[in-house]
């Protein structure tokens, strides 16, 4: 009603000068009561989302991917021909080292042990009697009876008696070892693979495998960061440990915390990176050989630093700024100094102090000493003022 009451006012009075063109004066009069109106308007507010920036201590990390592989892997081969006798494991099973796995039949070699063993008792009779005839006639020729070629001779036949006897030992040895080897054992604690040949099978010696044995515990999670990265892990690692965090990417996923073990000794020159390997330990078998992983390398803890979250932090020409929410609720337009982003964070190294409280989000609308109003959440209208 007030601002009816200027027009009609300023209408009349265009038709009531004299000496200036009644539509001129009446533009002038109307263009006046415009800016009138517009300083009786209030400032509009504007809604944001806001946190404050906080003084913590952030680790210096490196966030790639990786891949789980075993700490070990035993393809288990026959070291003897036959048939498999006995299996005494099922697929998946975790074994212990020494554990029974395969039993090929033992028949044959525990036979030719058993042969063997008799012909070495029979060397060392024939030792025996060779080395007895052999003192024998050497005494005799110490008192000047015996004939000297006649000794040597019958001394000849006793060494051949004990190189005789060395090599039955050899062979029943050999023979043993067979014998051992009908009975396989797991060489590493682990689990074992499916199984590739079955009880009755005929095994030949050092071909066909019956199953595999994967450690998994420790285990290894295997990654590649660029190669301008190597020269800094390299300097923490003369430091202390570098710990590695690997996390399966899926809700509730496993994650687990490892060393840094191993840098490999060459860059992959086709992609520019350094494979690298965390050494787990496992404990629960979450980790499992294949399995795809997140990962985290830290190399240090940077003390006390002013953080924010990434999405305050804008980019203008001159630089990167952010937007502080002063007393009363206006804005002010800060410059900072990044020193580098760790995540959804951005850790500020001049320009703006803890407990500052900046803004997140509905940055598109603002302008310093603009009036805001902190909100838990903007909707997409009210974040875009051009879809309004």
């Amino acid at each position: 009603m007030r601002l009816f009451k200027i027009k009609s006012i300023c209408l009349k009075n265009a038709y009531l000068c004299l000496g200036v063109p009644a539509m001129s004066l009446f533009l002038f009069c109307q263009t006046g009561c415009s800016k009138q109106e517009a300083v009786k308007q209030p400032m509009p507010v504007v809604p944001v989302m806001a946190e404050k920036a906080v003084l913590k201590d952030m680790p210096l990390e490196i966030r790639t991917f990786g891949n789980v592989e075993s700490y070990s892997e035993v393809p288990i081969k026959v070291m003897v021909t036959g048939p498999i006798k006995k299996i005494y494991i099922k697929p998946g099973d975790y074994v212990k080292k020494g554990e029974m796995l395969v039993q090929i039949d033992p028949r044959t070699y525990e036979a030719t042990l058993k042969q063997l063993q008799a012909t070495l008792a029979r060397d060392e009779v024939i030792f025996e009697d060779a080395n007895r005839q052999a003192e024998m006639k050497e005494g005799l020729l110490k008192h000047g009876a015996g004939a000297t070629d006649e000794t040597k001779r019958i001394r000849a036949i006793a060494n051949s008696a004990r190189a005789m006897i060395e090599s039955s030992k050899a062979s029943v040895e050999k023979a043993m070892l067979d014998v051992e080897y009908c009975s396989i054992r797991s060489p590493i604690d682990g689990h074992a693979g499916d199984l590739i040949n079955h009880e009755g099978a005929v095994m030949k010696a050092n071909d066909a495998v019956i199953m595999n044995i994967a450690q998994t515990r420790p285990i290894y999670v295997s990654f590649s960061v660029p190669q301008a990265y190597l020269p800094m892990i390299q300097k923490y690692m003369e430091t202390g440990k570098l710990y590695v965090d690997a996390k399966v990417p899926a809700e509730g996923g496993a994650q687990e915390r490892g060393e840094l073990t191993f840098i490999d000794n060459n860059i992959n020159t086709n992609s520019g990176t350094v494979r690298l390997k965390g050494t787990f330990e496992n404990k629960e078998g979450r980790l499992w050989p294949g399995q795809y992983v997140d990962v985290v390398l830290t190399m240090a803890i940077d003390k006390d630093r002013i953080v924010v979250p990434s999405q305050a932090v804008q980019t203008s020409q001159d630089g990167s700024y952010v937007f502080i929410i002063q007393p009363g609720d206006t804005i002010a337009m800060r410059p900072v100094i990044i020193e580098r982003f760790a995540g959804k964070e951005a850790i500020i190294k001049s320009g703006i102090n803890a407990g500052d409280t900046v803004v997140t989000d509905g940055h598109i609308r603002l302008y310093p000493e603009a009036k805001v109003k902190v909100q838990s959440s903007l909707s997409v209208t009210e974040n875009n003022p051009a879809k309004k």
